[in-house]
Formats: C-alpha cells, sequence, structure tokens
C-alpha cells in the first residue's frame, strides 16, 4: 500500500498480460512461480524475436513483454544469452521489471539441439527462457518463436 492505494507488482501485470490466449499459431507457454507458491501457466503465447530482444505478446497485442539480451555465446546452433532489461508495455506505460538472474536459449537451426548438461531438447527455431525477478518470482517460458525479425 502507498498513500493508501494498492501497489500491484509488474510481475503480477505480466500475468494478467499473458493470460489471454495469444493467436492459433502461438506455441508459446509461460509459467510464472510467485514468491507466496502460486503458479500460473499460460499457454498459446505469441513469441517473436527482434534482434536481440525477445517480446511475449497478448492476444490482443496490446500487452508486450520485452526481455533485451546480450553478452551471447553458441554452443553449435544453441545460442545463450543473458537478459540485461525487461520490461511490461501496456496501455500506453512501460513498467521496468528488475531482475536478479536468468537464461535466454535459442535454437534458430533447422534441428533438435540439447540443452548442455541437461536431457531436454530445444526445438528447431524454438527457445527456453528462465529468470528469476529480485522480487523471487521466477518466470520460465518454452517454445518455438513465431517471428524472427
Amino acid at each position: 500500500m502507498l498513500n493508501g492505494r494498492r501497489i500491484i507488482p509488474p510481475i503480477a501485470v505480466l500475468a494478467a498480460v499473458l493470460l489471454a490466449s495469444g493467436p492459433a499459431g502461438a506455441q508459446g507457454q509461460t509459467r510464472v512461480h510467485q514468491i507466496d507458491g502460486s503458479v500460473q501457466v499460460y499457454d498459446q503465447v505469441h513469441i517473436e524475436l527482434e534482434g536481440q530482444t525477445l517480446k511475449l505478446h497478448s492476444r490482443d497485442h496490446q500487452g508486450i513483454f520485452e526481455i533485451s539480451s546480450g553478452a551471447c555465446s553458441y554452443t553449435g546452433a544453441l545460442q545463450r544469452c543473458l537478459p540485461y532489461a525487461m520490461t511490461l508495455r501496456q496501455h500506453g506505460e512501460i513498467r521496468q521489471i528488475e531482475l536478479e538472474h536468468g537464461t535466454i536459449y535459442l535454437n534458430l537451426g533447422d534441428t533438435p539441439v540439447r540443452l548442455p548438461h541437461s536431457s531436454y531438447i530445444v526445438a528447431p527455431h524454438g527457445l527456453v527462457v528462465n529468470f528469476r525477478t529480485i522480487r523471487g518470482t521466477f518466470v520460465s517460458v518454452k517454445g518455438t518463436l513465431d517471428s524472427v525479425r
């Protein structure tokens, strides 16, 4: 509460944005695990890669969660990047999400690739994103890219 007004954490707003199903072709799934133990799962999230920025769209494209990355390296066809900035764009407002740590894996190739030290297979044009916010919320995204620009 701030001045008698309830403050909604930005990650809760992210969850509301992703609550709407994405377009029919969308193949992403986002899991938001809150510090209180609650978990929300959002299927059919539209995912696009624009340069070094990953964008997760709500069905109506009015809400966009952006993850900007840097410090990328390759292991074969698998690209590994560290996210450094996250923003939520909704209703003309931009909110910064404070990041504690995270990793983005992208397979931009045409064949499946195994994550290092894991049994998980990243599909062609697929991705795996895991990050934790300063507030302790853990977010994971898995799926395939709907577009690359």
